[in-house]
């Protein structure tokens, strides 16, 4: 008995491990820059997020929802022109006698964005968006929003250095979840 656990013993240690097989893309990559993410609701059949072809983000966007307007929105050319920027939303309404569609525009919650491997607007994040992040907890947080409520919009991410208690190993770290 002991001859035969020495022996598996002696083969496991001879073979070892096998290298494990490269990993793929993960669940939640980030979309390929020639592509946007734009969440939609309101009057639409099929609210939800959406990938588009950056140029055409609004129109694709629109009809890939299905509106529910019964206005013909290719006469509403000033909808289907307007750009909008990857981590946005669009909001439709149909409104009035002929069922015009209205677009209120707005940004993507922050643990969205997160989710989807999108930036965060350095300048327009709350504590608790803060706190969503590794390595950020609330005190952090709020020495970040009350150095930008004191000296004005953070003009790029490297000017995190000046809050206290981030250096260059945690702006390293946090760089890539801002834009």
């Amino acid at each position: 008995m002991v001859t035969v656990a020495l022996a598996v013993t002696l083969i496991l240690i001879v073979k070892g491990r096998q290298p494990a097989k490269p990993a793929g893309l993960t669940a939640l990559s980030v979309p390929p820059a020639s592509r946007g993410v734009i969440q939609i609701s309101g009057d639409v059949a099929h609210p939800g997020v959406y990938m588009a072809v950056d140029t055409n983000l609004t129109n694709g966007v629109i009809y890939m929802a299905s509106p529910l307007c019964s206005g013909d929105l290719a006469k509403q050319s000033e909808l289907l022109s307007a750009p909008v920027q990857t981590g946005k939303t669009l909001h439709l309404f149909c409104k009035g006698p002929d069922n015009r569609a209205i677009i209120q525009y707005g940004t993507m919650k922050s643990s969205q964005l997160l989710t989807l491997g999108l930036p965060l607007d350095l300048n327009l994040v709350t504590e608790a968006d803060l706190e969503l992040l590794p390595g950020i907890g609330p005190t952090l947080a709020r020495r970040i929003t009350e150095f930008r409520q004191k000296n004005g919009y953070f003009g790029s991410v490297n000017e995190l250095l000046q809050v206290e208690g981030i250096g260059e190993k945690k702006l390293k770290q946090l760089s890539s979840y801002f834009k």
